[in-house]
């Protein structure tokens, strides 16, 4: 089984993207999620087993469609 939270946590981390970033990218993916939610998602991938929330298959496939189109527009802004 695929542990989606390590490959979301290293692209977070690539980005450097915030809570806020994390729900916008799920919300232009199609899902909509706390900021406690996205938060819940990162500490599942640590050492931290407080409140784990694992995700699923359908949640990493929203959250790179929405991821796509969030780079876009983030990455024109900065140049």
């Amino acid at each position: 089984m695929t542990d989606w939270n390590i490959h979301y946590r290293r692209i977070c981390i690539s980005h450097r993207l915030t809570k806020l970033d994390i729900v916008e990218c799920c919300r232009l993916g199609g899902l909509e999620i706390s900021n406690s939610k996205a938060e819940a998602w990162r500490r599942a991938s640590s050492s931290d087993h407080r409140h784990v929330t694992r995700m699923t298959e359908a949640e990493f496939d929203a959250f790179t469609r929405g991821l796509v189109d969030w780079a876009r527009e983030a990455y024109r802004d900065a140049d």
